[in-house]
């Protein structure tokens, strides 16, 4: 999941690099197995096909197009992550509303607010100002 405008050029570049090597694989491919060639051709379709599913899912939440449900608590992370996109609300803006570094809003991000206590998560909570639907399953 893409959480930031930094992943996001990062990604976008990715994806055109891996057209580039496409196309190259595409017009020096002759020396190589057919099986071979159409085995990493796929692969990097396949990433790049990954990649712009991200892309897509962040523009869609930056541009609230995205309804954020949470199915059970494991969702939360993700959750949070999403509500902050989708509010329009950088890493960097939620840490000066939190009072802490954005690197820390960084780290709480990319480890799935595993490290997080219980009352800086109701404090993110509290200034993302989630009220998210939860569905219950049976």
């Amino acid at each position: 999941m893409i959480q930031n405008e930094y992943q996001y050029k990062i990604t976008k570049s990715k994806i055109d690099d891996l057209a580039r090597v496409l196309t190259t694989l595409a017009t020096e491919a002759e020396s190589l197995p057919p099986l071979m060639v159409e085995a990493t051709r796929n692969g990097f379709q396949t990433q790049i096909n990954q990649m712009q599913k991200e892309l897509q899912e962040y523009d869609d939440l930056k541009a609230g197009k995205v309804e954020i449900i949470m199915g059970a608590i494991e969702d939360l992370p993700k959750v949070l992550i999403q509500k902050r996109i989708s509010l329009g609300m950088t890493q960097r803006e939620l840490a000066e509303k939190l009072g802490i570094k954005e690197q820390m809003v960084q780290r709480y991000e990319s480890t799935a607010y595993e490290s997080i206590s219980y009352q800086r998560l109701i404090e993110v909570w509290n200034t993302l100002k989630t009220s998210i639907p939860v569905m219950i399953v049976k």
